[in-house]
């Protein structure tokens, strides 16, 4: 395997040439017939990009977990938005429903004072992954994370079997076996002469 980040590479966004394309050949076999299969489990692969989504509203009974949302902010446990916000109105409420400070309450009850504050809104939460792209190999979809990384929250490389996908896999399998090869670009014969 070849360091893509040392050398040209066609992951990093380097043009094809016949140094390029071997170094992508030589990945692919990787990832399709060497070492990689143990990896991913699948010599079938296409490396997708994922950024995390987190979907709210949901009941509490059919999500992941609950959030309190005010305006544009989320907090995914009663003591994030402790942390964060006015102690001391949280304190005044817990006192007037249970008599005691909102961190001596238990979770449930936390989460309750904080869905009767005014604009406060407690709701469940489900994450999900959604696909930004797809690559050949993992190294392709590692170096589009490194360099795209400050645009998502979240990214990360998940493995997706192309078994059923007889296109990709017949040109997958034609660049392993040479079919599908490099050929530079041939000079036109009457530039040459001139």
């Amino acid at each position: 395997m070849s360091d893509t980040q040392a050398s040209p590479s066609l992951a990093t966004g380097h043009p094809i040439a016949a140094d390029t394309w071997q170094d992508f050949v030589t990945r692919l076999r990787h990832h399709c017939n060497g070492q990689g299969v143990k990896w991913h489990h699948t010599a079938c692969a296409l490396f997708t990009v994922q950024q995390k989504r987190i979907d709210y509203g949901y009941e509490a009974d059919y999500a992941e977990g609950l959030a309190v949302c005010l305006e544009d902010n989320r907090w995914f446990h009663p003591e994030e938005y402790w942390a964060d916000l006015d102690e001391d109105e949280l304190n005044r409420v817990a006192q007037a429903r249970s008599e005691c400070d909102f961190l001596e309450l238990d979770t449930d009850d936390q989460w309750e004072v904080l869905g009767e504050l005014d604009d406060h809104t407690v709701t469940g939460w489900n994450k999900r992954w959604e696909i930004v792209n797809s690559h050949f190999t993992k190294e392709a979809a590692e170096a589009f994370i490194r360099r795209k990384q400050h645009d998502y929250p979240e990214l990360r490389v998940y493995v997706e079997s192309q078994y059923y996908a007889w296109e990709f896999e017949a040109i997958k399998a034609a660049i392993i076996d040479g079919t599908l090869a490099y050929q530079p670009k041939s000079v036109p014969t009457e530039t040459a002469a001139a």
